[in-house]
């Protein structure tokens, strides 16, 4: 495995979100250039709610911009920890209200939660079904884990196995609340392109020195930067 990225310094957490969000908008039209249809397969938390703004105020073809996560809480769609809950709150609004969602769990507040595994499995189904990953973002967490790959999850070694099928598995992390649903290293590593969005002051930036330096599953992150091979293009954004 090797560390090809290429890395993006901006000055503050506004500053990423537009630089970042004027690199997607780009990359989604030149995928449309190609293709009629493109996906955009973003992370959840709080960091990315300016990226979410930024992007929903470009007006993009969403229409034909097909909005996807990379993880999610197996949460009701109303609860606040609920990924598909911030995408439809900051990202599907102004012009990217036009954008089509699949949300990797989407169950309303009057449905019995169905099991993790059911659930993953489902959104294997889905994934699968859009034919493949245009854009990916992805952000880190301070014990390096993106998506929700996490450092001790018992199912960690599962979700990084690249010989497993592209598609999703459920994790229960140690250091995290709530069992979720989240790509697995095969799907993450399948997209054309992958954004990194790292920020949150001198500690985040270094786990990230952390991640540059080796490949370890202490720090699932550095299982997507250090990868062999051309595709998928990666670029990091940085902010302190």
């Amino acid at each position: 495995m090797t560390f090809q990225v290429r890395e993006h310094t901006a000055a503050n957490a506004d500053a990423l979100a537009q630089s970042l969000a004027a690199d997607i908008a780009q990359r989604l039209l030149l995928t449309l250039r190609r293709q009629t249809t493109a996906t955009l397969f973003v992370s959840g938390g709080k960091s990315p709610i300016a990226l979410f703004k930024a992007l929903a105020s470009r007006a993009l073809p969403w229409h034909a911009i097909t909005v996807c996560l990379a993880d999610e809480r197996c949460v009701h769609n109303t609860d606040e920890a609920s990924n598909a809950l911030l995408v439809r709150t900051h990202l599907l609004q102004g012009y990217a209200a036009a954008a089509p969602f699949v949300p990797l769990v989407d169950v309303p507040p009057n449905v019995a939660m169905p099991a993790p595994q059911a659930l993953a499995d489902a959104a294997t189904n889905a994934v699968g079904a859009l034919g493949g990953i245009d854009v990916l973002v992805l952000g880190m967490g301070a014990d390096g884990h993106t998506a929700s790959l996490f450092p001790q999850a018992p199912q960690l070694q599962q979700g990084l196995d690249l010989n497993a099928p592209a598609g999703c598995i459920a994790t229960s992390p140690h250091t995290a609340p709530h069992e979720r649903v989240s790509l697995n290293l095969s799907a993450i590593l399948s997209a054309s392109h992958i954004a990194v969005a790292v920020g949150g002051g001198a500690d985040k930036l270094a786990v990230y020195s952390q991640v540059k330096a080796a490949q370890s599953d202490a720090l699932p992150l550095s299982h997507v930067l250090h990868r062999s091979g051309a595709k998928p293009s990666i670029d990091v954004w940085l902010h302190g």
